[in-house]
């Protein structure tokens, strides 16, 4: 089977957002040329997510969500505990991702 990679021209940001419960909320945005195809961005997002959720240590419960919207996205954490502690271990691994 051949596969091929793509490039993107993506974009990557990391940064602590919050929910709309007022919750810390680490999350990596990515932003797409204008244009880019609508499964372009899919697909990186689900590949995000699948990498976050590899490097996610067991001992962690949150959540990785992906949301798209048009030429951007984003994977965030939902934090179980929405403790300043899970924030920040959660923000060093989407830094970490993010290179």
């Amino acid at each position: 089977m051949n596969t091929t990679t793509m490039n993107t021209g993506h974009t990557k940001t990391v940064s602590l957002g919050w929910s709309r419960h007022g919750n810390p909320e680490p999350e990596m945005a990515l932003w797409f040329p204008k244009g880019t195809h609508y499964r372009i961005v899919k697909a990186a997002l689900h590949n995000l997510a699948a990498e976050v959720e590899l490097a996610t240590p067991s001992g962690e419960n949150w959540i990785v969500t992906a949301e798209d919207h048009h030429e951007n996205g984003r994977v965030y954490l939902e934090l179980s505990g929405a403790t300043a502690a899970e924030a920040e271990r959660g923000m060093a691994l989407l830094k970490a991702l993010a290179g």
